[in-house]
């Protein structure tokens, strides 16, 4: 789906895309100053009533964060003429979901593999053991 394309038929939706753009570019200027170590660790959020705020993702960004910004608030005024002073805000990231596999494959479909790895045994020997962990891992 192209969103340009959308947007040239809704100018709300062409707003808001080109706000998000505005805001995107504002990040990649602010990660441009900051230290490339932090770059993974904050994100900007938005400008309110002159301050720039910054989102750290743990206590040890936001620290190191709130270390070296006011040195940089000139820098940060060259980027946007509204802002007067920077704020750091800690958001923890919430942990990554352990991945699970729902795939559950018929007693039928297990044979087929396993019969399949034993005819490519000898010409396909990385597919056969491919096939025969395939069988052996939901097997149980």
């Amino acid at each position: 789906m192209n969103l340009e394309q959308l947007g040239k038929r809704d100018a709300r939706l062409a707003g808001l895309l080109q706000q998000s753009q505005q805001w995107r570019r504002l990040d990649a200027a602010v990660k441009r100053i900051l230290p490339a170590n932090l770059h993974p660790h904050f994100q900007t959020a938005c400008i309110e009533e002159g301050r720039l705020v910054l989102l750290a993702a743990n206590g040890m960004a936001a620290s190191r964060l709130k270390m070296i910004l006011p040195a940089l608030v000139p820098q940060l005024q060259e980027l946007n003429a509204g802002i007067r002073d920077v704020v750091v805000k800690v958001v923890p990231k919430p942990p990554a979901q352990p991945k699970v596999n729902s795939l559950h494959l018929s007693g039928a479909a297990l044979e087929s593999f396993d019969a399949a790895a034993a005819k490519l045994e000898d010409k396909h020997p990385e597919l056969a053991a491919a096939l025969a962990e395939l069988v052996r891992k939901h097997s149980r």
